[in-house]
């Protein structure tokens, strides 16, 4: 055993007093664990009394009491230290950061004193002499010493010599038992080395390293991890994908982001690797630039074992959904998520209710405009909003039909959007059970709308700007008007209709004059008629104006050859992008002009300081000129 100055180290024990009570500490413990383990007498360092061994206990009861007196008049600091050591031996993994290793300056603190270091290595000799690191297995302090050394090695070789983050290396150790870290940190090292090599980022490769610290370690450099990345970047197109579609920064950044994000790419599955997957994916409709796009938004399809593909891909073909083999292509580029494990699990029960209780035809209709239908369960998501249009008198066979028509009805939250919209439309504008069923059956998106945002001021408009007398008859008429933004399409349409002489009671005789498009029909169909001489000045010859295609409206209506009307078209577009280009630049104009006191004040101070630098350029340059002159 050591003796107690050699315990204490290089801490100098005669200038500081915390130095004496560690010793006096030490002595105490030592000099109990002797007397349990020996049974002889011995004289007591601290207080000179003899303990013989007939009176252990009274022995024992009397150095508790004095260590009990010492460590009540040890200092603050010696205190402190001792509760951190305690932490840091308590802690599995932390005691290789407490030691005087590169990386303590990160876990303890940026300054320490040499005396600091020795308290710790003394505080934390005490404690395995007295016992306390015992009850845990046998050579515990061996198995510390070497874990905390072999963490220290890891920590050396991936963080400091590689530059990978501290932090994420530091995870990956603490969730790794220290057998499984001794046989793989190696193999960590290589990989690492492997992927650093071919450009990967100190960030990239930690995250890669977090992600899969299972399986990196059995990686070969060249028959996994090259190959994989050289057959993306080269083989897949990355690399030419990347340039043509993104700036340099982001292609730098969307380069690295696959192996980044889905570091199971880089495995060998037992189904095949990447290029397997890739090439199921190709045979069941899906191009290499759609496989290009979805692997950027959803890097883990790559992972998918063509297994999986194969069998998602023939349910969506089946009867009961009726997708065409070749539309399954684009159905996997928007969600490509759908290939997991559990698709056809969640799927089936949900194709079930709609196509018995519902009596849905179109099962791909539905999961083409609303695929998140695989995750919503039949009796908490679907059921309650079928009972809810039940309840209104709707045929379950109809509810059907609205689905169909507008999928996204299975999403709509019961209680905060299609509960306030019908009760707005009965209590408002007093639709009946029946005009609800008719008007959700035509226009089933109705029940999508906001209030506040979409139908209030509609309605409002109708009322108080237009002057109906019956606003629900309108709407009841055209649904879609409560979807169309008042302030730049109906009140431009309804400034237009007044243009032609006409009164709110023809409006209301013609709703659909506002489903009609501003610049594609109506006005160019109406400039036209009047540069021809034709006039629309009733309801009826404004219905054939608008009425048929441009061939139908120029040979039927007008009397002319249908190509004239297409060059009015085209010098209409012309005139347009004309006008659009110049309200542009009136708009910065006057954007320019308005700006506030503050920001012109900035903007003159900013002018005068680049007037001073260009001056003194300018009498730098004549100066130069001057002296050249004179020279000369």
């Amino acid at each position: 055993m050591k003796s107690d100055k050699q315990a204490i180290g290089c801490y100098e024990t005669n200038e500081s007093p915390a130095g004496c009570e560690v010793l006096q500490l030490l002595r105490l413990s030592r000099f109990l664990l002797n007397e349990q383990a020996e049974g002889k007498g011995s004289k007591c360092k601290t207080c000179s009394c003899r303990c013989v061994a007939s009176n252990r206990a009274r022995s024992r009861s009397h150095l508790q009491k004095e260590l009990e007196k010492v460590l009540q008049c040890l200092s603050f600091e010696v205190i402190m230290y001792l509760i951190l050591l305690l932490f840091v031996m308590a802690v599995p993994g932390a005691h290789a950061f407490s030691g005087p290793t590169p990386s303590r300056s990160s876990t303890l603190g940026s300054h320490h004193h040499p005396r600091s270091v020795a308290l710790e290595s003394t505080i934390a000799g005490w404690m395995s002499v007295a016992g306390y690191d015992q009850g845990y297995g046998d050579n515990r302090e061996n198995d510390r010493d070497g874990r905390a050394s072999l963490y220290a090695l890891v920590m050396d070789e991936l963080a400091h010599r590689r530059g990978l983050s501290v932090s994420g290396v530091r995870q990956v150790i603490r969730k790794t038992k220290p057998q499984d870290l001794a046989a793989r940190w190696r193999g960590w090292r290589r990989s690492c080395d492997c992927l650093l090599s071919l450009g990967f980022s100190a960030q990239n490769v930690t995250s890669i390293l977090q992600g899969s610290s299972a399986f990196l370690h059995e990686l070969d450099p060249e028959a996994d991890i090259r190959r994989v990345v050289f057959y993306l970047w080269e083989d897949l197109g990355f690399n030419s994908w990347g340039k043509i579609g993104l700036g340099l920064g982001s292609w730098q950044r969307h380069k690295y982001k696959v192996v980044t994000t889905a570091p199971e790419v880089l495995r060998r599955k037992p189904e095949g690797g990447v290029e397997e997957t890739v090439a199921t994916l190709e045979q069941v409709g899906m191009p290499t630039k759609y496989i290009l796009d979805a692997s950027f938004r959803f890097p883990s399809l790559l992972n998918v074992p063509p297994s999986l593909i194969f069998c998602v891909s023939a349910y969506l073909s089946s009867t009961d959904v009726g997708f065409r083999p070749r539309d399954l292509g684009a159905l996997y580029r928007r969600n490509p998520w759908l290939l997991h494990p559990r698709t056809v699990e969640q799927l089936r029960p949900v194709v079930a209710f709609l196509r018995e209780e519902l009596q849905v035809q179109r099962m791909h209709v539905v999961l083409r405009g609303y695929p998140q239908v695989v995750l919503k369960s039949v009796n908490a998501d679907l059921q309650p909003r079928v009972v809810l249009l039940q309840s209104l008198g709707i045929p379950s066979q109809q509810i059907g039909c609205m689905v169909e028509a507008f999928p996204l009805l299975l999403s709509l939250p019961l209680e905060e959007q299609m509960l306030p919209v019908l009760f707005f439309f009965q209590a408002e504008l007093g639709f009946s059970r029946h005009e609800l069923w008719t008007m959700l059956r035509s226009f089933p998106a109705v029940l999508d709308l906001s209030i506040e945002e979409n139908i209030r001021p509609v309605v409002s408009f109708l009322r108080d700007d237009v002057g109906l007398p019956d606003v629900k008859e309108f709407i009841k008429r055209l649904p879609p008007v409560l979807g169309y933004p008042v302030d730049w399409e109906l009140r431009k349409k309804w400034a237009l209709f007044q243009e032609l002489g006409l009164d709110a009671s023809d409006f209301a005789g013609f709703p659909g004059f506002v489903s009609y498009s501003l610049h594609d029909r109506l006005i160019p169909r109406l400039d036209f008629c009047r540069r021809q001489g034709v006039l629309a000045q009733d309801v009826v010859a404004l219905r054939v104006v608008m009425a048929g295609g441009d061939a139908a409206f120029a040979k039927e209506f007008i009397g002319v050859d249908p190509e004239a009307y297409e060059e009015f078209l085209l010098d209409y577009k012309v005139r347009r992008k004309e006008a659009r280009a110049a309200q542009t630049r009136a708009d910065r104009e006057s954007a320019r002009s308005t700006r506030s006191w503050s920001e012109r004040k900035k903007g003159e101070k900013k002018w005068g300081r680049m007037k001073d630098e260009v001056s003194s350029m300018e009498e730098d340059d004549d100066s130069f000129l001057f002296s050249e002159a004179v020279c000369d």
